[in-house]
């Protein structure tokens, strides 16, 4: 007998637990500020994404300042588009350090 629960999460996507969800979210937050980066990393035809890559970038830059003991309201408010596009995916390590 199929699993009610589990054929309607499939059918809206992969379920986000609220560890992931929560740094996500800010992400997306975050880029709201900045609708021109944001322009300029759409995929999809039509723009209808945004590159996954940004959304990590803008991940990595919260967590750097969250780190430094700033809150997430802090972090958002205070993160410029300067310092998103100055981060090189390629040289972030797992800690979300930057290896310079």
């Amino acid at each position: 007998m199929p699993n009610k629960d589990r054929d309607s999460e499939s059918k809206a996507g992969e379920h986000i637990d609220e560890v992931s969800r929560d740094p996500i979210k800010l992400a997306y937050d975050l880029l709201e500020r900045f609708p021109d980066l944001v322009r300029r990393h759409k995929v999809i035809a039509g723009g209808a994404a945004i590159s996954s890559s940004l959304i990590v970038l803008a991940g990595v830059a919260i967590s750097r300042r969250m780190r430094k003991g700033q809150t997430a309201e802090q972090a958002l408010a205070d993160l410029t588009e300067e310092e998103l596009t100055r981060l090189d995916p390629r040289r972030i390590n797992n800690n979300g350090d930057s290896d310079a």
